[in-house]
């Protein structure tokens, strides 16, 4: 169970995959670590889509992070994967945490109660201001142990059916949670690879996902992350965040006009050409976050609890 002195915990959660999870995670990751701030990330999912493809870690395929749910083992993070961002790497070691929860009444294993405990320790030991937890999509037993533990949740969600299906089947999970004493609050839904443009459907997705989460109190973000294809391509192969996207773009510009002007062959190079709107959304979305976050522990403290 969550308590109020526990890490500053942000899951983000869909029980559909390829909604923006892993991407959220890193770009939010990487703008609050460029900002100075401590920052862990926690890839529990077994495709470590955030660790190895976004972030460009070469972890241990989830072997450690599996250990600390099952046995309460020390959480060992990858240090400075970019400068105040450390990184607990993903991976399919993590797919025998199923089984695990399936036999915890003959075993007496805790997932979510180790998980608490090995995450608070290494919290205390190296001050991380953020916590950011990436989930995977149909680990259901995980999900469980993660909704336990974290303060907050993030829902990213595209604006198709299956999506939106996936926020259904989280919200029953979510609600479950809180019905077993976790103090999980959730911040709000993130439309995701949407068109700006589009706002009488992005507003008809924000209905029907109100319906789904009726009783949250949270209310959609306003901020966005929009559809740019050619950055999306250039941010996972290139493991880079998307404030170093921007850079990378500069600098390729500046190196296509010096090959014209010096008529040599254009070697490899990036395919979007402005990532900065797609930067711009993330910048503002980190923002929103925060802001939400703190206003939650605003209430929290005015409230007299902790």
């Amino acid at each position: 169970m969550t308590q109020p002195g526990s890490p500053r915990t942000l899951l983000i959660a869909n029980q559909k995959g390829g909604v923006g999870k892993s991407s959220i995670v890193a770009a939010v990751a990487g703008m609050v670590a460029a900002a100075g701030r401590r920052v862990l990330v926690v890839d529990a999912d077994q495709q470590a889509n955030v660790s190895a493809s976004d972030l460009g870690v070469d972890g241990d395929g989830g072997r450690g992070l599996s250990m600390a749910l099952q046995f309460a083992h020390a959480l060992e993070p990858i240090r400075n994967v970019r400068p105040n961002l450390d990184v607990i790497p993903g991976g399919p070691a993590l797919a025998v945490v199923a089984s695990v929860a399936a036999t915890s009444g003959q075993t007496g294993i805790d997932l979510r109660a180790n998980l608490d405990q090995t995450l608070a320790q290494l919290c205390e030991a190296e001050r991380y201001e953020l916590v950011l937890i990436d989930s995977g999509p149909g680990d259901a037993p995980l999900l469980d142990a993660l909704l336990g533990t974290a303060r907050y949740l993030l829902v990213p969600t595209r604006d198709d059916d299956a999506s939106l299906s996936g926020v259904e089947l989280l919200a029953l999970r979510y609600l479950r949670a809180r019905q077993s004493g976790s103090t999980i609050q959730l911040l709000g839904v993130v439309l995701f690879d949407t068109n700006p443009r589009a706002t009488a459907r992005n507003r008809e997705v924000f209905e029907q996902v109100n319906d789904l989460l009726e009783g949250s109190g949270a209310d959609p973000f306003e901020a966005f992350v929009r559809s740019d294809r050619a950055a999306a391509v250039d941010l996972r192969t290139r493991h880079l965040t998307p404030l170093e996207l921007v850079e990378a773009a500069e600098s390729d510009q500046k190196s296509r006009l010096q090959r014209l002007r010096q008529k040599g062959k254009a070697g490899e190079r990036l395919w979007s050409r402005d990532p900065s709107g797609l930067a711009h959304d993330y910048q503002a979305l980190t923002r929103e976050i925060l802001t939400r976050v703190a206003d939650a522990e605003r209430e929290h403290v005015g409230g007299g609890v902790g």
